[in-house]
């Protein structure tokens, strides 16, 4: 559906887009299973746009049945609105606001009733056995190892919104923690002399500031996660991400050594969900609620002291809800705080050892492997760690746990029979869209479903999808294979293309010599704002910058024109959204140059600016790399 705003802009709806594309792939479907009763329901609903009955369905999987490739199409059609949240939703904004609180509070009652003094006597020994483990891993705690880890957090913190979060920041007086915080941060920035004049200086700019701001709490925040859920975080202060920032390092290191390498572990859960799915004999387990139903009392139960001390001093346990009430949370790490994704997986590693140990203390040790809160073990356990579990404050998602039958999910991967089942479900962030970003909408779909089903499986959807391309632009865009799903259809191969492609008009790339082609694809440029506080950067890059990725423009295998050099002076810290641009150069206008005082050569002159989260345009850029598969 088209649209006319009041400023005569058009606009596309993705409401109408996802429906038209769920019939579409009901039809598919119903004619390559030869089942004209296919998800009946779903597509007479979805004919209607009834959002509220489409989402009262009752899921038909059967986790029991033979054949894997009607699984796999049951399975995308019921999850394929799953993450899309509808203009007229089953719940309103407000609704959803309600119920992400109500849970949090919920999680927090739960953990009042829960005494870990008066735990069974198997579950209390079990407890032991799981403390013994954490303190083998993580020795004792080593300050100076800590001091040279940490970094400031990527995301948004107190005083600091995510939409100005950058390096440079940080380092803005005044500078958020609570009392302990700031007495950790101030006696190490006094060994800095740098640290200290930089922070004398900024404060200079404001005489009546100070270098520190005393936090006493932290906001609750919710982000979308589905359609009938919102997810709780907390950004921590400013010195609280610097300090949980190196903690979480020092445990990721620890927890390599032992063979759990977390920057890895998501590729090996998958290869053991798929070898689970067809085997049937572990389970892959997920908890509601995970990071907030670890409690204080729970950590300080399984951790060193010299560890409690330190990981309680990088967090702040009063919250402040929307509504602007304060509760006291008995929750030790939420979402926002730099070790609780590390401190999580380590914890829930070494109960499930020590359940093992417990139930069969003369086997040999079975397969156990975490990540976060994904969880992969034995069958053969499953019945004492759902009571293990749930006895001290955890709750098992039963829609994500799979313990029978031929279905295993964990950590992205969808495996039944051992088939990828794995759905494409898209997110919107907005209903109505621009022309170039609905076409960017369109390559996703496509790009999206090409990646699970072939073009044959697929037809009507993609000749609809290919319809929808033709009305908001002349020619579709191809692109090679390792190009972002928004920048133009996928084409491995242009000798041979899909035959799908001859449905839709396509700007063909033109052949420059040596097996390179030069194309048209879409980019999002960020929007930036010019930055001229160089100091933080430099001292990130003489510090050896962080475990994430810097900006890089997206560079595929070949690298494209692009209006802007991308020379980085900052890598930033943090894992989360890595990619995502911060810090970027590009020559002044005029060009002007200047010469080195060190070296006597002429370089030149630059402007640095740092990129805004969240915000910026679709554009057209002209790119150059190959197109055939030589693997």
């Amino acid at each position: 559906m088209v649209r006319k705003t009041k400023v005569g802009k058009i606009t596309y709806s993705q409401d109408r887009l996802m429906l038209n594309t769920a019939a579409t792939l009901i039809r598919d479907f119903q004619t390559n299973l030869n089942e004209p009763l296919f998800c009946s329901d779903l597509l007479s609903h979805t004919k209607l746009g009834d959002i509220a009955a489409i989402r009262g369905l009752d899921s038909t999987l059967d986790f029991t049945e033979d054949d894997a490739y009607r699984f796999k199409a049951l399975y995308q059609v019921e999850s394929l609105m799953k993450r899309y949240r509808f203009s007229n939703d089953t719940y309103s904004d407000e609704e959803l606001q309600k119920l992400a609180i109500n849970k949090f509070l919920d999680t927090q009652h739960r953990l009042v009733d829960v005494d870990l003094e008066k735990l069974s006597l198997q579950t209390d020994r079990i407890l032991d056995r799981a403390a013994n483990y954490v303190a083998n891993l993580l020795g004792p705690y080593d300050e100076l190892e800590h001091r040279h880890l940490c970094r400031f957090g990527r995301k948004a913190s107190v005083g600091i919104p995510a939409r100005k979060a950058c390096e440079a920041e940080r380092w803005e007086v005044p500078i958020s923690g609570s009392q302990e915080q700031i007495s950790w941060f101030d006696a190490e920035m006094r060994q800095l002399w740098f640290a200290q004049d930089y922070l004398g200086y900024r404060k200079d700019s404001d005489p009546l500031g100070s270098i520190y701001c005393e936090t006493s709490y932290l906001k609750l925040t919710l982000v979308p996660k589905t359609f009938k859920s919102l997810r709780v975080i907390m950004p921590n202060t400013t010195i609280g991400s610097y300090m949980s920032y190196g903690l979480g390092e020092m445990m990721r290191k620890r927890l390599q050594r032992k063979g759990y390498d977390i920057r890895r572990l998501q590729q090996k859960h998958r290869r053991l969900a798929r070898r689970a799915s067809v085997v049937n004999n572990y389970v892959t387990a997920d908890l509601s609620s995970a990071s907030d139903s670890i409690s204080d009392a729970l950590v300080r139960r399984l951790v060193p002291s010299d560890w409690f001390e330190i990981l309680s001093q990088s967090r702040i346990d009063q919250v402040m809800l929307p509504d602007g009430s304060l509760v006291r949370s008995l929750t030790h790490c939420t979402m926002g705080i730099g070790y609780t994704f590390p401190l999580q997986t380590l914890l829930f590693l070494a109960l499930l050892k020590a359940i093992e140990k417990a139930a069969f203390p003369k086997s040999r040790p079975d397969l156990i492997s975490v990540y976060g809160d994904d969880m992969i073990y034995h069958r053969r356990i499953h019945e004492r760690v759902l009571e293990v579990f749930g006895e001290i404050g955890f709750v098992i998602n039963v829609d994500k746990t799979y313990s029978d039958g031929f279905f295993r999910e964990s950590c992205g991967g969808d495996y039944f029979h051992g088939v990828d089942v794995r759905p494409f479900q898209p997110r919107n962030d907005q209903v109505n869209v621009g022309k170039k970003a609905y076409e960017a909408v369109l390559y996703k779909y496509i790009n999206g479903l090409l990646m699970r089903w072939t073009e044959y499986e697929i037809s009507n959807t993609l000749r609809f999808l290919c319809q929808e391309l033709a009305e908001v632009v002349d020619g579709a865009k191809l692109v090679p294979a390792d190009y972002p799903d928004d920048s133009g259809i996928k084409c491995v191969s242009l000798i041979q293309p899909q035959d799908f492609l001859r449905l839709v008009k396509c700007v063909k790339p033109r052949v420059i010599g040596h097996g390179l082609y030069r194309f048209i694809y879409l980019r999002f440029q960020p929007e930036v704002r010019k930055e001229n506080r160089h100091d933080p950067y430099y001292w990130v890059a003489l510090r050896g910058g962080s475990q994430s990725l810097p900006y890089n423009d997206w560079l595929p295998a070949a690298k494209p024109h692009r209006p802007f050099t991308s020379n980085i002076i900052d890598k930033t810290t943090g894992c989360a959204d890595v990619g995502v641009p911060l810090l970027l150069t590009r020559r002044a206008e005029p060009v002007s140059t200047f010469r080195s005082k060190i070296s006597g050569r002429r370089f030149h002159r630059t402007q640095t600016f740092v990129v805004i989260s969240h915000t910026g345009r679709y554009v057209r850029q002209s790119g150059t790399s190959c197109f055939e598969d030589r693997s």
